[in-house]
């Protein structure tokens, strides 16, 4: 078998197999942390606010993304044979990305904040403050992505940016999805941790006692790994952007073999890192923080306690052995 037949064989296998699981989980994470954060408890704290809609954000973009990839393997291909449906897709899938990756710039700058020793600056960690600047993010994206609704093509038979309004694109993409969010990531990340040190040397703040509940310690370690995440699935992207609209030009110069390579290492750093990235939030968290596992725990056996079952034995008067044993425990202490 040829590199070209491999190469697409292999692109084709995780559309059709790896997608749709990373899709699944994906869309069960971000379900499980948007029940989680949406709790009475964390309501009050802003950066729930944050990763609440960084979740919305990820299901959107991430639903159309992968959905209509997947459906055209087998099917008629609705994107790439209707400029509406191409347009409409560019638009929403390009919007919840900016939107998720300027809310996680938002989480930074919110931890940050928190762990300031000015008071002033700490302010600006409130649940007030962040339904605001998720609001404006969400509106700011949502008027700038409208050029794709414009301009966005159908070109041989594939939806994407041709011609000047691409190799423009191509430059807007490095610098609103590489460099702009990279550089803030990382500064914040980088004065997060040096207020966090600051903070366990010198404790007393200038109005008084200033702590960390073991919950904000626990969500900026999040944030930080959640920002080790972006970078590494997203690093490839805008300097692959460029490369392609530079390179469009030259294509047939190119052998059959460099455009398979050239297409498939598009596919892996500009569709499969990507939507990789949308779907690991969840997962992150579980994986770094043991409070999150509880929360989890606590969100699943709630659940249970909730289910049809229980409910039906609870109507009937039967009350699970467990409880039973417990009051009879409880009786017993009494008489004693």
């Amino acid at each position: 078998m040829s590199t070209v037949s491999t190469l697409v064989l292999v692109q084709t296998n995780i559309t059709r197999y790896v997608l749709p699981t990373i899709l699944a989980l994906g869309n069960l994470g971000n379900l499980l942390t948007i029940a989680i954060y949406s709790q009475k408890n964390h309501r009050i704290n802003s950066c729930s606010i944050y990763l609440i809609a960084m979740s919305c954000f990820c299901l959107m973009g991430a639903n159309w993304a992968i959905v209509p990839s997947v459906y055209a393997l087998n099917h008629f291909d609705l994107v790439s044979n209707s400029l509406i449906l191409c347009r409409i897709r560019g638009y929403i899938i390009h919007t919840c990305s900016m939107c998720f990756r300027y809310t996680l710039v938002l989480v930074c700058v919110d931890r940050y904040a928190l762990c300031n020793m000015k008071v002033s600056i700490r302010a600006l960690s409130r649940s007030q403050i962040a339904y605001r600047a998720v609001g404006i993010v969400t509106v700011f994206w949502s008027v700038i992505s409208i050029h794709l609704l414009i301009w966005e093509n159908i070109q041989n038979g594939r939806c994407g940016v041709y011609g000047i309004y691409g190799q423009i694109f191509s430059f807007y993409i490095a610098i609103f999805t590489g460099l702009i969010p990279i550089i803030l990531m990382i500064s914040f990340s980088i004065m997060l941790v040096k207020n966090l040190h600051r903070l366990r040397s010198q404790v007393q703040s200038i109005h008084g006692t200033h702590r960390l509940s073991r919950r904000d310690v626990s969500l900026m370690k999040l944030i930080l790994v959640e920002v080790i995440v972006y970078i590494i699935c997203t690093i490839m992207y805008p300097s692959m952007t460029i490369y392609t609209q530079v390179t469009s030009y030259m294509t047939s110069n190119k052998s059959a073999q460099q455009k398979a390579i050239e297409s498939f290492i598009n596919f892996i750093t500009m569709s499969l890192l990507l939507y990789l990235n949308y779907n690991t939030t969840f997962y992150v968290h579980v994986i770094t923080s043991k409070a999150f596992r509880n929360e989890v725990k606590q969100l699943l056996l709630k659940c249970i306690r909730r289910s049809p079952n229980n409910l039906t034995n609870q109507q009937h008067g039967i009350e699970p052995i467990m409880t039973v044993r417990g009051k009879q425990h409880l009786q017993n202490i009494t008489i004693m």
